[in-house]
């Protein structure tokens, strides 16, 4: 047997272990607990709200770049950038989509505050970023243009 298998098979072990005696919790491995409504807002001021946020001001230095128009909307990639100091959350909501908000991510501090990822849409649609930095929430957009048939979001 190979160190690595060896390793993994130790961890397994230990990690069992300590869930099944309730010593670690999945929360405190995985993550705190999330709030499944925040997915069920409907625009960007809603999601925000959500976010513990009072109002969403629009600026240049939050930039998401994709392409103009895609063949379909099952997969398409999204690259979201911040300029504002301070960036510590990051999400994407599509406007159009059953579900807006589609993604979000928790940024570490001093790394560069930039999400490259790929989000489905339904049909041609704004889709806008919301930052968060130094506690206030900044948005910005684009649009992308589903040829035909969307990706299947409803």
């Amino acid at each position: 047997m190979d160190h690595q298998r060896r390793d993994f098979v130790k961890i397994s072990t230990a990690l069992s272990l300590a869930f099944s005696a309730g010593v670690l919790k999945p929360t405190t491995v995985l993550g705190a607990d999330w709030d499944p409504d925040m997915f069920s807002a409907r625009n960007v001021a809603d999601a925000v709200r959500r976010f513990g946020g009072l109002s969403v001001v629009d600026s240049d230095k939050v930039v998401l770049s994709g392409p103009e128009m895609v063949s379909s909307g099952y997969v398409v990639p999204l690259k979201m950038e911040s300029g504002i100091p301070g960036t510590d959350f990051m999400a994407v909501v599509v406007h159009k989509n059953p579900v807006p908000l589609v993604a979000a991510f928790v940024i570490p501090a001093d790394t560069d505050p930039v999400i490259d990822t790929r989000i489905k849409m339904g049909e041609t649609s704004t889709v806008f970023g919301i930052v968060r930095a130094n506690g206030d929430y900044y948005v910005g957009s684009t649009m992308i243009k589903v040829r035909a048939g969307g990706g299947g979001c409803g």
